[in-house]
């Protein structure tokens, strides 16, 4: 019986989370389009810049890898930033085939204005929860973060090429 009750309670606590979590993505994908791309920039290209602001020069593979797409998807994304001159791309001194992706310094100068805006949005947003509760909903968001994580590793598997493939694809799809 307990185990019933357990399955039932899980299944509506993924219920609830699906909702709230839905939610959220959709109200910070607005926010997301609203704010970043008045910078001339995608989102996709501002997660590019941000890897790159963070993590340094990075090869097209590592980056596709970060991104979770395809290297030809990260191409085409790289190409556009560097018509802006956003970012620099050198080829591999030991392996010329390796192409390697650098921010340049007008890429951080978008970065950093990118994230004093969403910055000002997310002390908006705290504004409208009591200070006293701000400890529990960073926990909340670091522990979904990790169960995304260990989701993400369990169940999908990194293609060097394609991108991420999902162990529960659906079936017969081309």
């Amino acid at each position: 019986m307990k185990e019933v009750v357990e399955a039932v309670e899980m299944e509506e606590g993924a219920e609830r989370l699906h909702w709230l979590t839905r939610e959220l993505i959709r109200r910070y994908q607005f926010r997301d389009w609203n704010q970043i791309c008045c910078y001339g920039v995608s989102i996709s290209q501002s997660h590019v810049l941000d890897i790159l602001a963070e993590e340094g020069d990075l090869s097209m593979q590592q980056l596709a890898r970060r991104m979770f797409k395809s290297v030809s998807t990260m191409t085409r994304v790289v190409a556009q930033l560097l018509k802006r001159g956003h970012v620099k791309r050198r080829a591999d001194p030991k392996d010329g085939r390796i192409v390697h992706v650098e921010i340049t310094l007008q890429g951080k100068a978008v970065v950093a204005a990118i994230r004093r805006d969403l910055i000002e949005t997310q002390k908006a947003i705290l504004q409208a929860i009591p200070q006293e509760e701000w400890s529990g909903a960073f926990k909340v968001l670091e522990a979904l973060t990790h169960g995304a994580r260990c989701w993400q590793d369990s169940c999908c598997r990194v293609d060097q090429g394609a991108g991420i493939k999902a162990a529960h694809a659906p079936t017969g799809s081309a």
